[in-house]
């Protein structure tokens, strides 16, 4: 019986050895054949076109929002009554509120829409290049091909 589990644990250590082993060796060639690059995101989205006006866009909602709030503010001012200034207090921080909203959910869906067009971007001229894995220039140490300016010229 002794015989027969010394037997058994040995046979599964040299099992456990050898695939121990083997999946190293595998692991180091598979490594190798790999073509990897790295994009700075950073460079590309600083050259956006679409980015900037994005940006712009939104600089020009809040500057009229801001407008507008100069207005609302002018005209609780007018009102006589603490109860008409209340109520209109409400209505305008409701309204505000509103504004903030649409300007904040305006300009995420724009910079997703960018986002996903850059990643296609990526994706599809990495893939022509025959890179297996592309990983952000913030994000390697050491190793990988810049192809930073082999993107550029896709992005708007």
């Amino acid at each position: 019986m002794k015989k027969s589990l010394i037997t058994l644990a040995l046979c599964s250590f040299c099992f456990g050895l050898g695939f121990g082993l083997n999946n190293i060796a595998f692991s180091d060639t598979a490594a190798a054949d790999k073509k990897i690059g790295y994009v700075n995101v950073d460079k590309i989205l600083s050259s956006s076109k679409a980015l900037k006006s994005a940006d712009e866009q939104k600089v020009k909602s809040t500057t009229e929002m801001l407008k507008w709030y100069d207005t609302a503010s002018a005209d609780i001012q007018k009102q006589k009554t603490p109860e008409a200034r209340k109520e209109l207090i409400k209505k305008y921080e409701a309204q505000l509120t509103q504004k903030k909203k649409s300007i904040k959910d305006t300009y995420s869906k724009k910079v997703a829409e960018i986002d996903a067009q850059l990643n296609d971007a990526i994706t599809k001229k990495s893939k022509e290049m025959g890179y297996d894995l592309v990983l952000r220039k913030d994000s390697v140490l050491y190793g990988g091909e810049d192809i930073t300016s082999s993107i550029l010229p896709l992005v708007k």
